[in-house]
């Protein structure tokens, strides 16, 4: 197997989940690419053209509209429509469609109210500014007695998907979500048809933030995944802006954006981390960022990266490809902003290679008017890692030494303890969990290890608070790639921390019989939390939704999102693992995504959203 090929197939089944074209348009687009395009797009691409694993993200109709009248016009002059279509074909295995949100699916007759900003009950990746996946009573409308009582209202699935990424926004009598595609859909609460539909050029992997926009407008914020931020009429779907933010080839959008004060501050990743698995890829020149963009125009006001200024040579690898650094520290989380300090805190990720910088494996915090770095506390230094680390054979560009990748995945939460003091909680895939204190520079005031830590959790996710504990879905997953820990075993499972000592308050394991012998399937907690008083949902990696106990973690309730539903307009859906964004309460309801593809686990196409029912019950 050449080093190419091992790189796609890598990239596919870590990464990307496809639908496949017929073989005849996937042979004409392969031929047409091969003589039009491959000099600059592969191996893995250039600084100013993206490798073909970027691409694959696109939409069929964003790279045609790229050959037609974009970037690409130039080079895709010479190609007859079909011949566009045909590539971008080949490039996405999709087929090119008007649209991936199927007719049956819309409403029909139903009255419409709109979506009013004022009535936002859930937005962003955790429900708030704050990153704290706490939901108060007044939005949530549902108590701690209500929840024994769920069922399922209705479950909307998008066609051919395998992963289920984004957390949806509830305003008035609607919700706001992504598919696995670039879709973007308004959803009517009471039955899940949709009122609106817009498609964006790639797939959108965070949650969508709404408020307002230009000329007075209301607007739905999101960014996808080659960084484009959109604004779009919250009324009808239509597009009022776009912003590419990203500066490099492969910069990548996986965080949520958060709005504030009329701008919309966007996190910066990178998809060098794979591209590294190409020996000829010149690796590695990319960093993490953060942006903030004026909510009303799409500009760039400002644009911190991670590490600054552009990385040097270091030398050459097995093959004689030059090699660079420092790179990496991507910020794969969502920010969350701290408008009394005039801070937005943003976790990092780890180096892609040496050297090794301060602000990796570190959480940041940002002047918000200015983007300057204040403070930072860093948790793991001397982090190295890409995923050539992973691979049998063409290691060349693998870091030497390599590093345990730790990153912090997850939103920081600024929460109030019990004695009034506001802190800062964040969780690292290494397990451990830290206090900082934002009066004094982020200074450590605890830590706490709740696992054994690895490369895919720890904490991966997102944790929740209610300000009183602190919630960690500790995954734990077996892919220790240096163990840090070697004198714990690995131990999944939802954690209750003292927010005031950081002391075990309790710790709900996985039943053992969870997963039942099902193929792809984890007993451990990786997803995000979200919590309401007196309740802590969590989803599994077996494909459960659990109602945790606040007070002890007992069990409540639960719902298999594995076994069969009827979907809205009768689409072909199934569940599968839970992982990513937390579950989002609001409006008496309850919304799961279920399907997660990547890393092995059960892939899923469905949104679920439950109520409270007539008849009771415990919804399992």
């Amino acid at each position: 197997m050449t080093p190419r090929s091992i790189v796609a197939s890598t990239v596919a089944v870590a990464i990307f989940s496809l639908v496949p074209c017929t073989p005849s348009a996937a042979q004409e687009g392969a031929e047409i690419f091969e003589t039009a395009c491959a000099s600059c797009h592969t191996p893995a691409g250039t600084e100013r053209a993206p490798g073909v694993n970027l691409l694959r993200q696109l939409t069929p109709r964003a790279i045609v509209a790229s050959l037609e009248d974009g970037v690409m016009r130039a080079e895709g002059a010479d190609l007859t429509r079909e011949e566009r279509i045909a590539v971008a074909e080949y490039l996405t295995r999709r087929r090119y469609e008007a649209s991936r949100v199927p007719e049956s699916t819309f409403c029909s007759g139903l009255p419409w109210t709109g979506m009013d900003p004022a009535t936002v009950s859930w937005m962003g990746f955790a429900g708030n500014l704050a990153g704290t996946g706490y939901q108060p009573p007044e939005r949530a409308g549902l108590s701690a007695s209500d929840v024994p009582s769920l069922e399922l209202r209705w479950a909307f699935a998008f066609p051919g998907g395998t992963n289920m990424r984004t957390s949806p926004a509830v305003a008035g009598d609607a919700a706001l979500v992504a598919g696995p595609f670039g879709e973007v859909v308004a959803l009517d609460l009471a039955t899940g048809c949709v009122r609106w539909g817009f498609e964006a050029d790639a797939l959108v992997r965070g949650a969508i933030v709404v408020g307002e926009g230009p000329e007075g407008r209301s607007a739905a914020y999101f960014v996808d995944s080659r960084t484009s931020a959109y604004a779009v009429d919250l009324e009808s779907g239509s597009l009022l802006w776009k912003q590419r933010v990203g500066w490099h080839a492969v910069a990548y959008g996986t965080g949520s954006p958060a709005l504030h004060d009329g701008r919309l501050f966007v996190p910066v990743s990178s998809l060098e981390v794979t591209a590294a698995g190409d020996p000829r890829y010149e690796c590695c020149t990319s960093s993490g960022a953060v942006a903030a963009l004026d909510a009303a125009t799409g500009e760039v006001l400002w644009y911190h990266r991670v590490i600054p200024g552009y990385p040097e040579e270091t030398g050459r690898n097995g093959i004689g490809t030059t090699t660079w650094g420092p790179s990496g520290a991507a910020v794969w989380s969502s920010p969350t902003i701290d408008p009394a300090r005039g801070l937005l805190y943003a976790g990092t990720g780890e180096n892609l290679t040496h050297p090794t910088t301060g602000n990796s494996d570190a959480i940041l915090a940002l002047d918000l008017e200015t983007g300057e770095l204040v403070w930072s506390f860093q948790g793991t230094s001397g982090d190295a890692f890409n995923m050539a680390c992973t691979q049998a054979a063409y290691r060349e560009n693998c870091p030497d030494p390599v590093g345990p990748d730790l990153d912090f995945g997850m939103a920081p939460m600024l929460v109030t303890r019990p004695d009034g003091k506001e802190i800062l909680v964040a969780g690292q895939k290494s397990g451990m969990v830290w206090a900082l204190d934002p009066d004094n520079d982020g200074a450590l005031l605890w830590s706490t290890a709740v696992g054994k830590g690895s490369a895919l959790g720890g904490i991966h996710w997102g944790m929740a608070s209610d300000g009183r504990y602190a919630y960690a879905p500790n995954a734990d997953r077996n892919a220790v790639i240096v163990d840090v820990n070697p004198e714990r075993e690995l131990s999944p499972g939802l954690y209750a921390l003292d927010l005031m000592t950081g002391e075990v308050v309790w710790r709900a394991m996985m039943p053992e019989d969870s997963c039942r012998g099902r193929r792809r399937c984890f007993a451990t907690n990786s997803a995000g939390a979200a919590v309401i008083d007196g309740v802590v949902f969590a989803g599994g990696l077996d494909g459960v939704i659990r109602a945790h106990s606040a007070v002890d973690g007992a069990v409540i309730w639960e719902f298999d999102t594995t076994q069969p539903v009827e979907t809205v307009g009768g689409v072909p859906g199934r569940g599968g693992a839970i992982d990513g964004p937390g579950p989002v309460v609001a409006g008496g309801m309850l919304f799961v995504n279920s399907g997660y593809g990547t890393f092995g686990q059960m892939p899923g196409n469905l949104l679920l959203a439950f109520a409270v029912g007539d008849s009771g019950g415990d919804g399992s």
